[in-house]
């Protein structure tokens, strides 16, 4: 099999969250500077620092990365869709890396904007009956200048969503039905495809999880996703920027370690050439 395009979508985690080229790390450093400062690294764009980015390098492909911070599986589905759609006459060629975030993130459709919006509503607990929360939140893009001032208007009509229309266990059987959907589509039309794991993992059909879901072996340890990864190898951008920020998300050599790894693993697995 041959790639032509490979294919990413997904949360921060997958669109390089915490790196992004004006983001701080304390009240005057930039997180960019601080790399360059003491690892001579350095980006141009995001995207540039995400796995997908090294995964296609090993590969030798172009990528696509459509993630996005605060992304909810949903959007994962509609914008892999319509990349499939758009490609479809090379869809032997095509490979798709999903990352399926966690719910309480709303992929709508804003009517006074005129385009998509990420909802992101944080519950108060785990409990799948408790449809309490803390905060809800609304914007087409994250760290991006010309979106600041979105949660001002989405926020009264998010509200309303989430009051008459929004149950968190009808929310998570729903995403996870979608998921079931895209995944049987993707296969019965033959497309190569992985997933990582989540939370919407108890409700995706097992023979998926068996054939299409990540397992990359990092010494004694199956790593099932990015983040876990970022953990498991001390490389979140906390561990990278030595502690100066609190921040989780995996880091630049967390990308690029996982983008080579995770190159390779398609390489093998799937018998690119």
């Amino acid at each position: 099999m041959k790639i032509k395009k490979i294919y990413c979508n997904g949360c921060s985690h997958s669109a390089g969250g915490g790196l992004e080229i004006d983001r701080l790390l304390d009240d005057v450093v930039l997180v960019r500077d601080y790399y360059k400062q003491k690892y001579n690294v350095w980006w141009d764009s995001q995207l540039e620092t995400t796995y997908i980015k090294y995964a296609s390098d090993v590969i030798k492909c172009e990528y696509v990365n459509e993630a996005a911070s605060g992304g909810g599986s949903e959007r994962v589905i509609r914008m892999a869709y319509d990349f499939v759609k758009k490609n479809y006459k090379i869809k032997d060629e095509l490979f798709l890396v999903l990352e399926f975030p966690s719910l309480g993130r709303i992929d709508l459709y804003s009517k006074q904007l005129n385009d998509y919006i990420i909802g992101n509503i944080n519950f108060v607990n785990n409990d799948y009956s408790d449809d309490s929360i803390n905060n809800i939140y609304g914007t087409r893009g994250y760290y991006i200048k010309e979106y600041d001032k979105d949660n001002s208007y989405l926020i009264k009509p998010l509200k309303s969503y989430y009051e008459n229309f929004l149950s968190r266990k009808a929310e998570f059987i729903k995403v996870g039905r979608q998921i079931n959907t895209f995944l049987g589509y993707l296969s019965y039309h033959k497309i190569k495809f992985i997933f990582f794991t989540g939370e919407f993992s108890t409700l995706i059909e097992s023979h998926f999880k068996e054939n299409n879901l990540l397992k990359l072996k990092l010494g004694n340890t199956i790593i099932e996703d990015l983040h876990e990864f970022a953990i498991e190898t001390k490389s979140t951008i906390a561990e990278e920027c030595d502690f100066l920020t609190a921040d989780l998300h995996p880091g630049y050599f967390s990308h690029q370690k996982f983008g080579n790894l995770l190159g390779n693993y398609i390489i093998e697995k799937y018998k690119i050439f």
